[in-house]
């Protein structure tokens, strides 16, 4: 059963919360961990070092509360999105009636990049529909830039202020009908590709890019690009593909998706680049930047992986 703000509500119960001190802060999470634990739910937390350190402070119990220190929780929104789901799956199997979480995704406030996770927030309240989550999403309003907190509004349905106070976000839109940040292309995209298949299975992407990356790349790395390509095209329809030669090996990759934003040319291509100039071996890693769905809902996904840098 669950208990608080989300009581007879079903899936995921997300909302964004805004403050401007550590006081604020401690306002906002600790009420909604504290209640958590003391109703015996799973309360999973994903923040930095610092914030870490203050909610063990703060806590009665911090020992009741999953403290998730990995950086790489947020390297990319498909591990975000994959690690979650895979403690969600954990948590519901062994009878949680609902699940805590709250976390802080990368942005420049905290020294990090947006681009991408704008889409993660939008996807979530569908992706995680299935699972009884409830979500508390908290930006520090005196770092994060105003597009960002721009965006938190309308992807997060409710609002709750440091009074505990709570409304419905009126600026809100659907996963169907958000407006991202402008899509950067990534300047691998103006070189020729090493592979490109149009009108192709996911299944076959997986394995071009599986050649393509195996043995250049970190294990890590090419797996994220896998996952992506999973979860954007679940449906095959086969028709072409070109394998142009490349001198130099590769060096980064970008997928895309079907539905893509913008689209490319053809329906649904997958192309891996090799530019010369690039100095280091690397596939880019998979940011899914989905904003309608996975490939577990029948909505066609809206989604992007664009390449950055990794060593070998």
């Amino acid at each position: 059963m669950r208990t608080g703000a989300a009581r007879g509500q079903a899936g995921h119960f997300h909302e964004a919360g805004f403050y401007r001190s550590d006081a604020e802060f401690r306002a906002l999470i600790v009420p909604f961990a504290e209640e958590g634990i003391a109703a015996g739910e799973p309360v999973i937390i994903g923040y930095d070092d610092r914030k870490n350190a203050l909610l063990r402070s703060w806590l009665t119990d911090p020992s009741a509360v999953e403290f998730i220190g990995d950086k790489g929780l947020y390297a990319t929104p498909a591990r975000a999105i994959a690690t979650y789901w895979r403690l969600f799956e954990s948590h519901l199997a062994a009878g949680a009636g609902q699940i805590r979480i709250a976390g802080e995704v990368p942005h420049p406030g905290n020294g990090g990049r947006f681009e991408g996770w704008d889409r993660y927030e939008a996807a979530v309240n569908t992706v995680w529909q299935e699972f009884p989550v409830w979500g508390r999403c908290l930006y520090d309003a005196t770092t994060a830039p105003a597009a960002v907190l721009d965006i938190v509004e309308r992807t997060h349905p409710r609002i709750v202020a440091p009074s505990g106070e709570r409304r419905a976000s009126g600026r809100y839109q659907d996963a169907r009908v958000f407006e991202g940040l402008p899509y950067a292309p990534d300047p691998l995209e103006d070189s020729p590709p090493l592979a490109e298949l149009v009108n192709r299975p996911a299944a076959d992407a997986r394995q071009a890019l599986t050649q393509i990356g195996r043995g250049h790349v970190p294990a890590t790395t090419l797996q994220d690009l896998l996952i992506g390509a999973t979860e954007a095209s679940p449906t095959p329809s086969a028709t072409a593909a070109r394998l142009p030669p490349s001198a130099s090996g590769p060096r980064r990759a970008t997928s895309w998706s079907p539905s893509m934003t913008p689209a490319p040319a053809q329906p649904t291509t997958w192309q891996a680049w090799s530019p010369p100039q690039t100095g280091g071996l690397g596939l880019g890693s998979g940011s899914c930047t989905s904003s309608t769905s996975t490939s577990r809902s029948a909505t066609p996904a809206t989604a992007s992986w664009s390449g950055s840098a990794a060593e070998q």
